[in-house]
């Protein structure tokens, strides 16, 4: 007995090692912890960030049309009318300088701009992704249960209706009613545990998450169910539409810059060569370099039809475009704040009518508990004001879930911080 008794205790301490393993590879998210790990690990984020850096490194080196050139050199020479031969080293250095240096300049500072407002969208992009993604599954929970619940009343309620037929106190055709009322429902919940195991698929793939990787969401939309009123002054900022228009238009200004340095800026070539000469039959080496500075123009780039000319005009088009984009970003913008705090206004007209239809049900229920202790309620009738219940708390969270959806919509379309409103 000693030794069975052991033989227990031991597979009891490995069964809960085994239950604590399985607990700790599960992976525990709050909405923080879901954005904070898919900033970190998200692919697609992770290619931005590379381009960012490429930007960065592209404008560190764009001063690298100003560095001179370095040529290094040595020959031998014989002329044919002659037995003398010229032996030569040489290193020259050279240098152009143009008004187009400096505007190349200003376009990798603008790309890099532009590079790093792109990269700042991306976060912004995934985190409102991460932040729907992960309170629509935890809608889709709460969903699933009302959904179990409604089948396991419907299953109680065709177990009882059939026992009534078997005893002559119903007839078939109400047994077969009940029955087809819960076969009805478990195509209901198979799609909603498809559609689940789907979103969360997606969910883990946003976060760069291994798909074997269990995943606990902790958090809840009770407290987005309780807003009742939601303060839209002082909301200031810029949606990232019009953000990167304005930097679109920054970049066209500066290539039209760019094609009008090109014509009419004029080029300066400094040029320095030391190449030290020796013919034969001497012993001396003399010094055959030179010292040159050249301004060029070309007045080629002034005529109407020349190439110079036909991009300069090309870059003002683009300009043109990119400023009447700029003007309806702009009004896209503010269309869209005032339909997203309207939305937020019926919205939350909605939360507080599915409010009080909770608080009937719960009501209606405590009464049907009451009644049912007393035997005045069978317990089909407990059953169906339970399930009366959970779909009323369903329905609250629904309309909290589409109040949580909008105010993260408008606070992307202003740039302010996620949950800035309804706090």
């Amino acid at each position: 007995m000693q030794k069975i008794a052991i033989a227990v205790l031991a597979a009891a301490i490995a069964v809960g090692a085994a239950h604590g393993q399985e607990k700790a590879e599960e992976l525990l998210l709050s909405p923080e912890a879901a954005v904070e790990l898919a900033v970190a690990n998200n692919q697609s984020l992770s290619r931005s960030r590379i381009d960012l850096a490429a930007a960065e490194r592209a404008l560190g080196r764009s001063w690298n049309e100003v560095l001179p050139g370095i040529d290094l050199a040595a020959g031998a020479s014989r002329a044919n009318s002659t037995s003398t031969q010229t032996s030569y080293g040489s290193i020259g250095t050279s240098v152009t300088i143009s008004g187009t240096v400096f505007t190349s300049v200003e376009k990798a500072e603008i790309a890099y701009e532009a590079e790093a407002l792109a990269y700042r969208t991306a976060v912004r992009d995934l985190e409102l992704d991460v932040r729907k993604s992960f309170y629509s599954l935890i809608l889709a929970k709460e969903n699933i249960a009302v959904l179990r619940q409604s089948i396991e009343t419907a299953q109680k309620n065709y177990e009882q209706t059939e026992a009534k037929r078997k005893s002559g106190l119903a007839t078939e055709l109400d047994a077969l009613s009940a029955q087809v009322d819960l076969e009805n429902l478990k195509p209901n919940l198979e799609s909603a545990l498809v559609s689940y195991e789907n979103n969360m698929a997606a969910f883990k793939q946003l976060l760069s998450v291994e798909q074997s990787k269990e995943v606990a969401l902790s958090g809840g939309l009770d407290e987005a169910a309780e807003i009742s009123n939601i303060n839209f002054s002082g909301l200031s900022g810029e949606s990232p539409s019009v953000a990167t228009r304005k930097k679109t238009v920054e970049t066209a200004e500066v290539n039209l810059k760019a094609a009008k340095a090109s014509i009419f800026s004029p080029a300066l070539t400094l040029s320095a060569k030391y190449q030290p000469t020796r013919h034969s039959g001497s012993s001396e080496w003399t010094d055959a370099g030179s010292l040159s500075a050249v301004v060029s123009f070309s007045l080629d780039n002034l005529l109407p039809w020349s190439s110079a000319r036909e991009r300069a005009d090309t870059a003002e088009d683009s300009l043109i475009k990119a400023r009447s984009e700029l003007d309806e970003a702009v009004t896209s913008a503010d269309v869209n704040v005032k339909s997203l705090q309207r939305e937020i206004a019926q919205s939350l007209i909605t939360l507080k009518a599915r409010r009080l239809t909770l608080t009937l049900a719960e009501r209606t229920y405590r009464l049907t508990e009451e009644a049912y202790r007393y035997g005045t309620k069978d317990l089909i009738s407990l059953q169906d004001a339970a399930d009366s219940l959970q779909e009323a708390r369903v329905n609250l969270l629904k309309e909290a879930y589409t109040l949580l959806s909008a105010l993260l919509d408008l606070e992307y379309a202003v740039g302010a911080p996620f949950g800035t409103l309804g706090r």
